[in-house]
C-alpha cells in the first residue's frame, strides 16, 4: 500500500473524528478551528517526502493525526486561530476603548458595534460589493432604502469603506483596518443588507469564516467567494435571468439552494469531496446540468473549485 494512496484518506478520517468529539460535547470544533491546524499540513507534506519507506511514513502519518486529535483542546487554547499564539489585532482607535482595569495592566477590549452605509443613487444601475476580511461570521440579507448597509459587532476592529462610481456603477469596497497587535479575538459578526434595484456583483475574499447569504431578494450578476477553511450557505432567488456564482475554497461545506424553475449548470473542479447534486444529470467531466436546463430561460452556473469539501445542491 503506497503512502499517497491513504494520505488523504487518514486526514478526512482525523477530521471526522474532531467533528464526532465535538457532536458529543467533549471539546468545540467546527470549520473555522481548521485554521489553526494549518502547520500540520506542512507536517504531513514534511513526511511525505522523507526519504523513508511507505510504512513507516503511515505508522509517522497515523502517530501525528492521533496527537492532533488527542490535543487539540490544548493546542487551540494555546492559538488563536486565525492569529498567532495569545494575541489579538486592534486599530487605533480600538486600543483607546480598552478597559484600564484589567489585571494584567494590558487592558481588555469593549465589544464595539460598527454602522455604515452607502446612500442610494438613483442614477445608479449596477452595484458592486467587494469584502475582504480575515475571519468570522457574515451574512448579506434582506433589502434596504439606502445602496448598502453594514453593521458589525465583534472585538475584531473596524472596517473601512470606499466607493467609487463609473458609468452608473458603483463599486464599494469593506475591508478591515490596519490593526496592531493585542490579546486573543472573540468576535467578528457582520450582516449587510443591498437594496433591491441595482443588479449586484458579489466579490467576498474571506479566510475561516460562516458565511449565510440569502440572496432572494437581489438580482445578482455574479459571486465570487474566495474563502479557506469556511461554512458556506447561499440562496438563490429567480430575479436575474443569468447569474454566475464560483466558489474558490479550501475544506469547506458549501450548500447552495436554487429554485427549482430556473436552470442550472454545475462545473465542479474538485477532489476529495462529498457531492450531494439532485435532480442534475452528469453531461461530462466535472458538468452537471438540470433537465429543464435546455429550456428554461432563468440559468445559474456554478462553479466550484473546493478541495477536502461537502458540497450540497438543493433545488427548493
Amino acid at each position: 500500500m503506497k503512502y499517497r494512496h491513504v494520505f488523504w484518506a487518514f486526514i478526512l478520517i482525523a477530521l471526522g473524528i474532531l467533528f464526532i468529539l465535538n457532536n458529543f460535547g467533549i471539546f468545540e470544533f467546527g470549520w473555522r478551528a481548521l485554521w489553526s491546524l494549518w502547520s500540520l499540513i506542512l507536517i504531513l507534506w514534511g513526511i511525505s517526502i522523507l526519504p523513508i519507506k511507505d510504512g513507516i511514513k503511515i505508522i509517522a502519518l497515523v502517530a501525528v493525526l492521533a496527537f492532533t486529535v488527542i490535543f487539540f483542546n490544548r493546542i487551540s487554547e494555546r492559538a488563536s486561530w486565525w492569529h498567532f499564539p495569545n494575541f489579538h489585532y486592534y486599530s487605533d482607535r480600538d486600543w483607546d476603548d480598552r478597559n484600564d482595569d484589567d489585571e494584567d495592566g494590558e487592558g481588555a477590549y469593549h465589544y464595539k458595534n460598527q454602522d455604515l452605509s452607502v446612500p442610494f443613487d438613483t442614477l445608479i444601475n449596477k452595484g458592486m460589493i467587494q469584502l475582504d476580511a480575515a475571519a468570522g461570521n457574515f451574512c448579506i440579507q434582506g433589502v434596504t432604502s439606502d445602496m448598502l448597509t453594514f453593521s458589525k459587532t465583534g472585538d475584531i476592529g473596524d472596517y473601512s469603506l470606499t466607493t467609487n462610481d463609473e458609468n452608473g456603477r458603483k463599486k464599494i469596497i469593506l475591508s478591515m483596518e490596519k490593526t496592531r497587535i493585542r490579546h486573543s479575538v472573540s468576535e467578528n459578526k457582520v450582516d449587510i443588507k443591498l437594496n433591491e434595484k441595482p443588479s449586484w456583483n458579489i466579490n467576498l475574499n474571506i479566510g475561516a469564516a460562516e458565511i449565510d447569504m440569502d440572496l432572494r431578494d437581489y438580482k445578482i450578476d455574479t459571486a465570487i467567494i474566495d474563502a479557506g477553511a469556511s461554512s458556506i450557505h447561499i440562496k438563490i432567488g429567480e430575479k436575474n435571468p443569468l447569474t454566475v456564482l464560483t466558489f474558490n475554497a479550501g475544506a469547506s461545506s458549501i450548500e447552495v439552494d436554487i429554485p427549482k424553475e430556473s436552470a442550472c449548470q454545475i462545473k465542479s473542479e474538485s477532489f476529495l469531496v462529498s457531492k450531494e447534486f439532485d435532480g442534475f444529470n452528469k453531461k461530462g467531466d466535472g458538468i452537471y446540468q438540470t433537465d429543464n436546463f435546455n429550456t428554461k430561460k432563468n440559468k445559474i452556473y456554478l462553479t466550484i473549485k473546493t478541495a477536502i469539501s461537502k458540497i450540497e445542491i438543493n433545488r427548493y
